[in-house]
């Protein structure tokens, strides 16, 4: 079955001459609203207190996914270049991933960055064509730059009417990663922080090879950063350093940089610019892509985990940021339940997460969330395993899973597989029969 979600655009993105500046139009398709403000043809109108840095960005956001770091073969037929666009009431995000699903782009211009412009609230693509990139690239800082993002209306041919559209293709493959990469956010610690010329100088030194690029490891000193082979307690793990590309565009403009770290050994990179902010965060390894990891799959089987869920998004508020606390408070749920439900959530593509800010923010993706939980690989095999009635109590207190070829067995727990996922990706989530489980139990209840 495809996983390719079709979106509808009302034209091409244009930069054009406006009063002796440049006016920007990013076309995007029918986007996420909150109740109430559909009627507002835009979610964001203004000039830009820094065009160039501005422009840089959303380069940098778009080079990232035109790039391709590792030959993933069939893969790389459905990769996505229009990124995703969220205006969350106080800055703009701009989202994308590479071609082979392991580097994660976010380009936040902040209210600094924004102007006097009001943010409204919202998600969609933009389309960032290869004329509008040629114009990007000529942007200087004296320019007077005005960016436009949300236009809703749809052009389309019928039988009375022609309406013009161009189709793109959205890959459930990003919604999931999209999920994946929250978490894995949600669960980083600080590792280093640079500012100035300290910043500038590590992200010029690092190899830019032919990706993926050699493993370097980070180890922070009282006079900087030492790049070394070896790995350490105290070293930040850097894996295919052609990855850290995407900030190429910004370089000159760096005014701080500050490394997370993942215990998977995934890194995210935040990078301060004037008004603005780029994140890239790097899978473990350059071939691991983010849609394939499945560290909300647990959550995932939670009893009457949709209900839980749907009743938090009726509280999300479009708030740039989510407090779980006061969600629970608000709702009477249980802080195991709103943990649950907020996966629920950032898996059907309703959340992201904010680094810097610690916090959820409110995003709905414009596409089929239902679809998109129903057609999640492993939960799919693991729904199948629990319908068709090969989950069975062992007589050791434990479980069997029927496979295709073999039983696997596991823990009362479920926490424990014999099956190869388990042995060969521990980190990578959980297998599609300890999911079975769950869900045999989760049914039994």
């Amino acid at each position: 079955m495809s996983d390719l979600l079709h979106v509808g655009y009302s034209g091409a993105s244009v930069l054009r001459p406006v009063d002796g500046g440049q006016e920007l139009s990013l076309a995007t398709a029918l986007g996420a609203t909150p109740t109430g403000l559909v009627e507002r043809p835009f979610f964001f109108q203004g000039f830009l207190a820094r065009p160039d840095v501005a422009a840089a960005g959303l380069l940098a956001v778009a080079d990232v996914a035109a790039t391709k770091y590792v030959d993933l073969g069939e893969l790389q037929r459905t990769a996505n270049l229009d990124p995703v666009v969220t205006a969350g009431g106080d800055r703009l995000r701009f989202e994308s991933f590479s071609g082979c699903n392991g580097v994660h782009a976010r380009f936040d211009l902040l209210p600094e960055g924004l102007g006097s412009a009001e943010v409204g609230w919202g998600t969609t693509n933009v389309d960032v064509n290869q004329p509008l990139r040629s114009a990007l690239a000529k942007v200087g800082r004296t320019e007077a730059l005005h960016l436009s993002v949300g236009r809703e209306e749809l052009r389309a041919a019928t039988l009375e009417a022609t309406h013009v559209e161009r189709r793109v293709r959205l890959p459930e493959r990003w919604v999931r990663g999209l999920a994946e990469v929250s978490v894995i956010g949600a669960a980083m610690t600080p590792a280093l922080t640079l500012t100035g010329a300290a910043a500038r100088h590590l992200l010029g030194t690092l190899s830019r090879v032919k990706p993926p690029g050699p493993d370097v490891h980070l180890l922070p000193t009282p006079r900087g950063v030492r790049q070394t082979a070896s790995a350490g307690p105290a070293t930040v793990p850097l894996q295919g350093s052609a990855r850290i590309r995407g900030a190429d565009r910004l370089a000159r403009f760096v005014t701080a940089l500050a490394v997370h770290r993942h215990p998977s050994g995934a890194t995210a990179w935040l990078i301060e610019v004037p008004g603005a902010r780029l994140t890239l965060l790097l899978s473990a390894t350059p071939y691991r892509g983010f849609s394939g990891e499945g560290g909300l799959l647990s959550l995932l089987c939670t009893p009457d985990v949709a209900r839980i869920g749907t009743r938090l998004h009726e509280h999300l508020a479009w708030s740039p940021t989510v407090d779980a606390a006061a969600l629970g408070e608000t709702t009477g749920l249980t802080p195991a339940e709103v943990e649950a439900g907020l996966a629920w959530l950032a898996a059907s593509g309703r959340l992201g997460y904010d680094l810097v800010d610690q916090a959820w923010f409110h995003r709905e993706l414009p596409v089929d969330a239902d679809a998109v939980l129903r057609r999640n690989p492993r939960l799919r095999k693991a729904q199948r395993l629990a319908d068709d009635g090969s989950v069975v109590a062992s007589g050791d207190g434990g479980w069997l899973v029927a496979g295709s070829e073999e039983s696997y067995r596991l823990d009362r727990d479920a926490t424990t597989c014999t099956c190869r996922w388990t042995e060969e990706s521990p980190d990578r989530g959980p297998c599609s029969h300890r999911l079975a489980v769950l869900l045999h139990r989760t049914s039994s209840e």
